[in-house]
């Protein structure tokens, strides 16, 4: 799964079929789900959930790709970050290296929460609700905490913005249809 997005000789961009790009993405999602269900299952058995650690490397390689960005949006991958950054069912953090790597990503991710339909998707992830706990856990390193503070800052202005301006409300109600 991981050679199916390197880049070895120069393509045409137009290369692949946005079907054949959408299957990928689908295929990349589906394994990376796995994953967190397999780590949570190792760790409700009391052994070492490493897998997504393990996995890390192809997360960070696919999720930087711009061109695939807005795919992988489309197919809920706040959701899936969400299942990665929550404490594993004994209650611990995930690995370090995973919480900064997902922060890191998400402060570079394109979501753009003037569109309703990311906005709805964003809070039906339930990914806010992480980051929120993440920015505020004793138990987060400082730069993660900080990170993690910039993500609610940033996304919880367009959500929560309760402007006056006449313009502003008519969006928000446009969205609310």
């Amino acid at each position: 799964m991981k050679d199916v997005f390197k880049i070895g000789k120069k393509r045409k961009k137009n290369e692949r079929s946005p079907a054949e790009i959408a299957l990928l993405v689908a295929n990349v999602m589906a394994g990376l789900e796995v994953t967190a269900q397999e780590d949570a299952d190792l760790n409700r058995q009391g052994k070492p959930a490493i897998n997504k650690l393990k996995q890390l490397p192809l997360l960070t390689q696919v999720l930087s790709k711009k061109q695939l960005q807005l795919e992988f949006l489309d197919h809920g991958i706040l959701t899936l970050l969400k299942n990665w950054l929550e404490p594993l069912p004994d209650g611990s953090l995930p690995n370090i290296n995973i919480r900064m790597e997902i922060l890191r990503i998400l402060n570079e991710f394109p979501i753009d929460l003037e569109q309703c339909d990311r906005r709805e998707q964003l809070k039906k992830s339930g990914l806010g609700r992480v980051i929120m706990f993440l920015s505020k856990s004793d138990e987060e390193t400082r730069l993660n905490r900080k990170l993690a503070k910039e993500l609610v800052d940033k996304w919880s202005r367009p959500i929560f913005n309760n402007s006056i301006l006449f313009e502003d409300i008519r969006k928000k109600k446009k969205c609310r249809r």
